[in-house]
């Protein structure tokens, strides 16, 4: 019985004190998010209050990594992220002669580079973590026109000479949190200003 307790004594010695306090998001660990997002902002496309707009949902892919800790705070994290987003805008007009088929399609690409604070020690929690970051990114876009015009029963193909840019520089700021049900496995969601207003998914920590 003096040598099992002993033996067990020894064990807790060898420990880790980190492991006694194990935290949701700390230097070393390594986070991934998937999900999807709605609304959105800083894209190329020109917005309308209308349903002839359809939007998709922006698939959204984040990874980070713990590199430093903030005594009294928690730990920041620097890693990247990849959104897509599509628009599509389809109407038609006309008259006694003549008609315009509408036939648009905005697609975006967002890639960029996010530094973001989490708070676990202030939460103390190894399930829960609360962060907060911003995002410095580029759009690419691409537009494609099917628009066609039909005067007299003669139909062509109709551009509207779309000219605003497609590629740009972007950025974000963004607040989030995850709750892990496993020790590697959970889920997320983020609030913000930029590639979308709301995302959330499953995230993955290791």
């Amino acid at each position: 019985m003096k040598s099992l307790k002993l033996t067990t004594a020894l064990a807790l010695l060898l420990v880790p004190a980190a492991a006694l306090h194990a935290q949701a998001f700390d230097k070393g660990t390594t986070a991934i998010n998937l999900g999807i997002g709605v609304g959105g902002a800083r894209y190329s496309y020109i917005s309308a209050y209308n349903s002839d707009y359809k939007t998709s949902p922006t698939i959204i892919a984040s990874a980070e990594h713990g590199v430093a800790s903030v005594d009294g705070i928690g730990a920041i994290g620097i890693g990247g992220l990849f959104a897509n987003k599509s628009v599509r805008y389809q109407a038609a007009s006309q008259g006694s002669y003549y008609r315009y088929d509408y036939d648009r399609k905005w697609s975006n690409t967002v890639i960029g580079l996010r530094g973001t604070i989490h708070l676990n020690e202030l939460l103390e929690s190894d399930k829960f973590d609360v962060y907060g970051g911003v995002m410095l990114g580029y759009n690419i876009g691409s537009y494609k026109d099917k628009s066609t015009r039909t005067i007299n029963g003669v139909t062509e193909d109709y551009s509207d000479n779309y000219h605003y840019k497609l590629n740009f520089v972007t950025w974000s700021t963004f607040i989030g949190g995850r709750y892990l049900f496993t020790d590697h496995l959970g889920a997320y969601l983020e609030v913000g200003y930029g590639a979308s207003y709301l995302n959330l998914g499953l995230t993955a920590k290791f």
